[in-house]
């Protein structure tokens, strides 16, 4: 039986790939998941989400800020092989806010 949210949302996602991890819920505006798909096709799915959604709970639990954008779905974290060639490419997309955190190893974007 396939888990709750084992349904495919586009080429490269589906919509586990942004769920909560502590209670399975998933919100994701459709530009983040239009440019994570952008992304995706450039750098030949190289790419892991670790955060996508994330309820109020979860969002305290990783000492998330309190109007974090991961609670509306707007935001995902991602890792990479080559994180700085993934930045440099998430920089010349349509996200808002591109952030890399070479010390914790993640790309956190916004839309």
């Amino acid at each position: 039986m396939p888990e709750i949210n084992d349904i495919k949302i586009s080429k490269n996602f589906y919509l586990k790939d942004f769920q909560c991890p502590c209670c399975k819920k998933v919100i994701i505006h459709p530009s983040l998941l239009d440019e994570m798909e952008k992304l995706s096709a450039m750098v030949k799915g190289k790419i892991k989400i670790t955060s996508g959604y994330r309820c109020e709970k979860h969002n305290k639990e990783v000492g998330g800020v309190p109007n974090s954008k991961h609670m509306e779905g707007l935001a995902c974290d991602i890792t990479a092989t080559d994180l700085q060639e993934v930045y440099n490419i998430a920089k010349k997309l349509k996200f808002s806010f591109v952030k890399l955190d070479e010390k914790k190893k993640y790309i956190h974007m916004e839309v």
